[in-house]
């Protein structure tokens, strides 16, 4: 995921020499190797329009609401590279679109393994419920007013937001490296790459390395669950927390 911190940094030199690696790596590697990097490489190109767009484009906006969610709706330039890449391989776009298996298990704080496992229905509300009782005191210090004044705001961002970010994540690139790496390989790298590319939304580094540690538990949800649908709930629950808390915005 360097290259999500180069393209986020400006770092044209490092771009340049990445880029020259990656082309040695796809001439000498296999045929496995050579669709990560092409993942990679389609990926890098969707994710420089994204920041382009959302630095020269949607600074135009002049309403909050428009500003936040045509930014949102940006994550889009990042999926059209994706998706050309699974029409020419015939890939399935996103391989967790089904029904999710509640009932399968989930352990902590390995995924696969750990001291304590529970089902996936009950990991959810575990996780949401913590989640409530960490940010409540946040909202409740900021009080009704604030609430009353970015609901449509929240609204707009949290459902933008998680269903796309999701589907980048933990649909097309957790589907694209499952095959190219393994699922727990392709979790790691989803997840490191997740939390890295908030620093283009001005977060600090150590914020977003806290974000691919959430990020672990969003893509392990939806390997054990077989769906996108439970870290799409936890997403979009949690950005609700957020902005009512005022952490966001």
């Amino acid at each position: 995921m360097s290259l999500i911190i180069l393209l986020q940094t400006n770092n044209y030199l490092f771009m340049s020499i990445w880029g020259f690696c990656a082309i040695f790596l796809f001439v000498t590697s296999d045929k496995f190797m050579r669709l990560f990097i092409l993942t990679n490489i389609l990926f890098g190109i969707g994710f420089f329009i994204y920041l382009y767009v959302t630095s020269h484009w949607i600074l135009n906006f002049q309403s909050r609401e428009s500003h936040i969610f045509f930014n949102r709706l940006s994550l889009l330039f990042i999926l059209i590279p994706l998706f050309a890449l699974s029409l020419f391989y015939k890939f399935p776009f996103v391989r967790y679109w089904e029904k999710p298996q509640w009932n399968e298990f989930i352990y902590f704080p390995f995924i696969w393994s750990g001291f304590h496992q529970t089902k996936v229905k009950f990991f959810l509300l575990i996780a949401l419920t913590i989640n409530v009782f960490t940010f409540m005191p946040f909202a409740i210090r900021n009080g009704w007013s604030l609430i009353q004044e970015v609901w449509l705001l929240t609204i707009i961002f949290s459902i933008t937001n998680a269903v796309l970010e999701e589907v980048i994540w933990r649909g097309t690139l957790l589907s694209r490296f499952s095959e190219q790496l393994g699922e727990k390989w392709a979790v790691v790298i989803t997840s490191l790459g997740f939390g890295l590319q908030h620093y283009s939304l001005g977060f600090p580094w150590g914020i977003c390395i806290a974000f691919s540690l959430g990020g672990l538990f969003y893509g392990g949800i939806t390997i054990q669950s077989r769906s996108i649908i439970p870290s799409m709930i936890w997403h979009m629950a949690l950005n609700i927390l957020m902005v009512f808390s005022g952490l966001i915005f």
